[in-house]
């Protein structure tokens, strides 16, 4: 749980924090970095070393020792770029089903501060249970790119933004540098593990903002 540390005249509390769905390490190291007590839990081993829990993140939310909890559940069945395909593909549907089932247990974990972060999709359609999101884009975090992503916080303040970077413009419409000049995301198609990492001044911002 919560521990006090004092250095110098300042004084905070160190957190626990589960970062859930997480392989890279970015977000985990950023809490790491304030002097938090922070690991990743991933069914995949992680990319970066430090504290990782390889295996469901269900097995590890469940105890009522963390003070935080930053989840990032796969989005392939749920965002809504790929919605139009559970029309067409046989039991792609039910995929989407068992998607937003993880992201109900999650919610459903004894955790006073959590958040859920996930592109723009159906969680918000699904599952009224849930209050509305905070969206966020990662140019106005200090990165040169786009990428509309919803965050479901629990116990916590809405992000505050850092820093503008401000885009190219191709025929009057913004582009940023994950954008080709159509508008089209370079890191498309088949690199949705790279999509997959949060973008470093985001995970910067919560552990700035959220662990002080």
């Amino acid at each position: 749980m919560e521990n006090t540390k004092i250095y110098s005249n300042i004084r905070w509390l160190e957190l626990k924090v589960l970062v859930g769905c997480e392989f890279s390490g970015t977000v985990r190291d950023c809490f790491i970095a304030m002097g938090h007590d922070a690991i990743s839990c991933d069914l995949l081993p992680t990319e970066a070393r430090g504290p990782h829990i390889q295996g469901d993140v269900l097995d590890v939310l469940y105890d009522d020792s963390w003070d935080l909890a930053i989840l990032h559940p796969p989005c392939t069945y749920l965002a809504s770029s790929g919605l139009h395909w559970n029309r067409k593909i046989p039991g792609r549907a039910e995929k989407t089903e068992e998607a937003l089932a993880f992201i109900a247990q999650m919610w459903r974990a004894p955790v006073n501060k959590m958040c859920i972060e996930n592109p723009v999709g159906c969680i918000n359609t699904r599952l009224d249970f849930m209050p509305k999101p905070q969206y966020v884009q990662p140019y106005n975090y200090g990165e040169d790119a786009s990428k509309k992503t919803g965050l479901w916080l629990r116990g916590l303040a809405p992000l505050t933004p850092t820093e503008t970077i401000e885009p190219r413009y191709v025929d009057g419409k913004p582009r940023w540098g994950n954008q080709g000049d159509t508008g089209y995301d370079k890191f498309g198609g088949g690199q949705g593990k790279e999509r997959s990492v949060t973008f470093f001044g985001i995970a910067a911002a919560m552990a700035d903002q959220w662990g002080s």
